[in-house]
C-alpha cells in the first residue's frame, strides 16, 4: 500500500514540475518512476497507473507554458506516452516469464490454493 501513496505522490510532483516549466523538457520520462514502483502491484493497479500518467501528460501539455518548437514537443509527449506503456507491458512480461520459469508448486499459483511451498 505504500509504493502506492509514493507512486501517486511522485506523479503528483512530476505534475508539478511540469505544469511550471516550458514546454519541451522530457518530464514525460519521470513518470516511468512511479510505474516502475508499483512493478510488484497487481497489473490492473499499473495499468491504471498508466492511464493516469498518459492523461497528466497530456494535461501537462495543456498547462505547461509555451516553450520549445510544437512538433518537437508534440514528438516528445507521444514517446513518453509509448515509453510509460513500454513499461507495463515488459512489468507484464517479466511477470509471465516468471511464472512459466518457477518449479512447480513454487509460483503464486501454489500459493492461492494453499499449497505449501
Amino acid at each position: 500500500m505504500l509504493m502506492i501513496f509514493l507512486a501517486l505522490g511522485l506523479t503528483g510532483l512530476v505534475f508539478l514540475t511540469e505544469s511550471w516549466t516550458p514546454l519541451g523538457f522530457a518530464h514525460g520520462l519521470l513518470y516511468l518512476v512511479p510505474l516502475i514502483l508499483l512493478r510488484h502491484e497487481p497489473l490492473a493497479l499499473q495499468a491504471g497507473m498508466a492511464v493516469l500518467v498518459t492523461i497528466m501528460i497530456v494535461i501537462g501539455y495543456l498547462a505547461s507554458p509555451p516553450g520549445f518548437r510544437e512538433d518537437y514537443v508534440l514528438l516528445n509527449r507521444a514517446l513518453s506516452v509509448l515509453a510509460a506503456w513500454a513499461m507495463v507491458i515488459i512489468q507484464a512480461d517479466g511477470r509471465a516469464a516468471a511464472l512459466v520459469n518457477s518449479p512447480p508448486g513454487r509460483g503464486p499459483a501454489s500459493k492461492a490454493r494453499g499449497e505449501r511451498v
